[in-house]
């Protein structure tokens, strides 16, 4: 992988967010959105693929097909189409949802890549997702469970879910433990605006 902060103006600046399943990744990808970036996520090409071949979208199928694409087309796959979605764009580019080595490797050699790590307690985890009731979270506790610890790589091949392995990879990490009314007053805010704040600095 290339250094943290790629000196070379040429590269674009991507922002990949990893994260443990409903930590708060979409947050952080709303916040820089909310400074002018692009915001998409690594699942948006894996929705589209499940959508053409008319297949239901929940998080087993989710993984599924992303594990699938990588083993086909390499770990490689979802960044290489989402950099080259956006590679006429000046904007600085956010990607929630890296889940693979191989995604964060292609993103270093071919941009100038900041991983943003986000983390948080599996109690408050489930908590969030009983609040949020989108339709991939209509699960019971027990397939919470082992859908995070896929997530995070348990009995996954290289090709497959690796989150645990992405986060000891992150440049910057938050942990999120925190209930808040206004996102704007939260913590939470203020860490990821310090961190946008010093990679543009950095870059």
């Amino acid at each position: 992988m290339t250094n943290t902060f790629d000196k070379d103006a040429k590269k674009k600046l991507v922002i990949a967010v990893s994260g443990t399943l409903c930590s708060g990744k979409g947050l952080v990808a709303k916040i820089l959105k909310s400074r002018g970036c692009d915001i998409d996520t690594f699942s948006s090409v894996v929705k589209n693929e499940l959508y053409s071949r008319r297949i239901e979208i929940t998080r087993t199928n989710l993984q599924d097909e992303g594990n699938r694409l990588r083993k086909e087309f390499g770990g490689q796959v979802l960044a290489e189409r989402l950099l080259a979605k956006y590679e006429r764009s000046t904007k600085p580019l956010v990607i929630d949802g890296l889940r693979n080595i191989g995604e964060l490797e292609y993103l270093k050699k071919h941009s100038n890549c900041i991983l943003i790590g986000v983390d948080a307690p599996l109690e408050f985890r489930w908590e969030l997702t009983q609040k949020r009731k989108s339709e991939k979270d209509l699960i019971g506790y027990d397939t919470f469970v082992e859908l995070d610890a896929r997530d995070k790589g348990y009995n996954e091949p290289l090709n497959g879910q690796q989150v645990g392995m992405c986060l000891t990879h992150a440049d910057f990490l938050i942990y999120n433990d925190e209930e808040f009314d206004r996102l704007e007053n939260s913590k939470f805010y203020k860490q990821v605006i310090e961190i946008y704040e010093e990679i543009l600095k950095k870059r």
